[in-house]
């Protein structure tokens, strides 16, 4: 479910979702906000997997949450 296997995709795996949050954070996001972008894709599914997502971005430092909001990390 984290990584991609012969039975789960890239775009279902929580990995691939969290590379779909980032693409849409190129300026700092409520997580509310965020989730409404994202809400309609068949990627993200349910709001479980979309804070699993967020949840792996944040356990691997590729997004931090200062003043009420999501930022990319910088790399």
């Amino acid at each position: 479910m984290i990584l991609p296997t012969k039975h789960i995709t890239v775009e279902n795996s929580l990995i691939g979702v969290g590379g779909l949050l980032l693409s849409r954070m190129s300026n700092p996001i409520t997580v509310s906000a965020l989730w409404e972008q994202v809400r309609i894709l068949p990627q993200i599914g349910t709001f479980e997997r979309f804070t699993l997502a967020l949840d792996l971005l944040y356990i691997m430092e590729a997004v931090e949450f200062r003043d009420r909001r999501l930022w990319r990390t910088p790399r």
